[in-house]
């Protein structure tokens, strides 16, 4: 059995998390996810994904809410623990007030939260790829 037509489990989760973080379709891995930086004009351009791949006719949004778990699981869990670290190491060494270090680590993981949400929805986007392998365009 030819190992490039059927990886193992491990190697096609390492090859969907590769690229997730390259904002990359989860099945071709070739067309992008969201619209290239420079050509973000508005909010909704840099949160929303692209409708799917022209490539593979892959469906990057399938329904309405398919991304609410990403933002629950993914982006509030990463930014809750960068929240966490940034703030035990503001407290602990640096002589800061108690407001300050609040106030820093309340506008960082705000800023950080924004930042990751096309990985959180990359990420999310290969795993349930990867777990529930969807035919494609549907």
């Amino acid at each position: 059995m030819n190992n490039d037509l059927h990886p193992s489990p491990l190697r096609r989760a390492w090859l969907y998390f590769w690229r997730s973080l390259q904002l990359k379709c989860p099945v071709c891995g070739v067309s992008p996810l969201f619209c290239p930086v420079s050509q973000v004009r508005s909010v909704t351009d840099w949160f929303q994904t692209l409708s799917g791949c022209p490539r593979c006719n892959y469906l990057y949004d399938p329904e309405p809410g398919y991304f609410l778990l990403a933002f629950w699981m993914f982006d509030y869990s990463f930014a809750g623990l960068f929240g966490i670290g940034l703030f035990l190491t503001l407290y602990h060494y640096f002589q800061l007030s108690m407001l300050q270090v609040l106030w820093v680590t309340l506008i960082a993981v705000t800023i950080f939260a924004l930042l990751i949400v096309r990985h959180c929805k990359a990420f999310f986007l290969a795993m349930d790829h990867f777990f529930f392998r969807h035919s494609k365009g549907s």
